[in-house]
């Protein structure tokens, strides 16, 4: 949010503009100095806010793809210095956002935002719930005689849990990854824990991790980020990680909830705003997904960068011309 000062010397008064602006943990405050106030209409100055915010935002976008181009390039094709300008510019806003608000229109964007992404997720699995049901259900308690209690508690569920995601900054651990699939299913599967006996993906023909090397799997899986984390992108990391994890399958239910919960944690804990897959997506989705079975990354590559501009300006952007 860009600030107006006055500062009076000798009798005058002159007008500053300033800004901070979040780069990762640090705060940089840009300031520019405009002249005598008398000189100034309202008109004028308000020309000059537009004028400064829009210089401010892209000098810190071009110093943070700067500092990411240092840190993960090369970038896996079709990630580029462009398209990672467009994931910054919108970035940027998007923390904006969340640092301008006061606490409560804030919970409420989050409130909104967490019911979007959970409401698709869970539809991506076949949950039947529209929106004003699962509305119904987390918000007001209330549930319809002809309800699907599987379908009730995995709306519950699904969003008591990404609630607590969405602010958690927890390592990403096998136990972390157990706990959380624990509290998804809660009430809904008593199979807590890997599975038991083998399972599959509908729509793919993929060889998933037999139960027994379930466990060396998931530790290779979690050797692979700790390594990766360091010199991938987080978006490129957070969809790799996503596909590796739906590879092996760990769990005999849930799993793709709780990778996608798991690909958006990723984001977060990066920085990045959390993006949503529609339920409409969803063969274009399975479609990157198959893709990368094989190792062609580029197609699930080219949908994460699809997913996270569509996010930004279908659900975040709205809130940006009210800082």
């Amino acid at each position: 949010m860009v600030f107006l000062q006055e500062r009076e010397t000798k009798g005058a008064v002159y007008l500053y503009l300033g800004k901070s602006v979040r780069i990762g943990k640090k705060v940089f405050k840009i300031s520019k100095y405009l002249g005598k106030k008398s000189n100034f209409s309202k008109a004028k100055i308000n020309e000059e806010v537009k004028k400064f915010t829009l210089e401010a935002d892209q000098g810190a976008v071009s110093f943070i793809v700067e500092q990411v181009e240092k840190k993960y390039s090369p970038f896996a094709y079709p990630l580029s210095l462009e398209e990672i300008k467009k994931i910054e510019e919108m970035n940027l806003k998007y923390r904006e956002i969340k640092s301008s608000l006061n606490k409560k229109d804030w919970a409420d964007v989050k409130k909104r935002f967490i019911s979007n992404f959970v409401f698709e997720s869970n539809a991506l699995e076949g949950n039947s719930l529209t929106l004003k049901n699962f509305s119904e259900i987390v918000f007001e308690n209330r549930i319809s005689a002809s309800a699907d209690l599987r379908e009730v508690y995995d709306a519950k569920n699904s969003y008591f849990v990404f609630s607590k995601l969405f602010n958690a900054n927890k390592e990403i651990t096998e136990q972390f990854i157990i706990d959380l699939h624990k509290r998804l299913v809660k009430n809904i599967d008593e199979r807590i824990g890997y599975k038991k006996i083998p399972n599959m993906i509908l729509g793919r023909t993929l060889d998933l991790t037999p139960p027994d090397k379930v466990p060396s799997e998931m530790k290779k899986l979690l050797e692979w980020y700790d390594l990766s984390r360091r010199k991938m992108h987080p978006l490129e990391l957070a969809f790799k990680f996503h596909h590796k994890f739906e590879m092996i399958h760990p769990f005999a239910d849930g799993n793709g909830r709780v990778g996608r919960m798991l690909l958006n944690y990723i984001l977060i804990k990066n920085g990045y705003y959390p993006i949503i897959i529609r339920r409409t997506q969803r063969d274009k989705y399975i479609k990157a997904l198959r893709a990368a079975d094989g190792r062609q990354y580029i197609p699930l590559i080219r949908f994460s960068l699809e997913k996270t501009k569509e996010t930004y300006r279908k659900f975040f952007e709205i809130y940006y011309k009210y800082v």
